[in-house]
């Protein structure tokens, strides 16, 4: 059995990362949850299919990692919803933020 000390250090390493840009690139960066079901949406969430729990041994397999978005990750992991809720409010207000300081002018009608 891993440790969540196992997990979190193995989701910060260089293997993790060049895993999950191999699994987005292979998958076009879109969910493929809802492409079998004829939606394409961005999905940017590297999802394992078997668990790390359940088979360390697979962490870095391709065939075992799918490109999902937000909604159906927090589907299949309703206990990580709120996480990713907080993190997209929070991409959505920098986004308003940086929105803020452009200006837009347009053409007066009574000249």
């Amino acid at each position: 059995m891993i440790t969540n000390d196992q997990a979190l250090k193995f989701y910060h390493s260089r293997t993790w990362r060049q895993a999950r840009l191999l699994a987005l690139v292979r998958d076009n960066y879109q969910c493929q949850r809802c492409k079998q079901r004829g939606i394409v949406k961005e999905g940017n969430i590297v999802h394992h299919i078997v668990p790390l729990k359940e088979d360390w041994d697979r962490r870095t397999e391709l065939d075992n990692l799918e490109t999902i978005c937000a909604d159906c990750h927090n589907q299949e992991h309703p206990e990580k919803a709120a996480n990713y809720s907080n993190k997209s409010k929070l991409r959505h207000l920098k986004r308003e933020r940086s929105r803020a300081d452009v200006f837009s002018f347009t053409g007066n009608d009574e000249l």
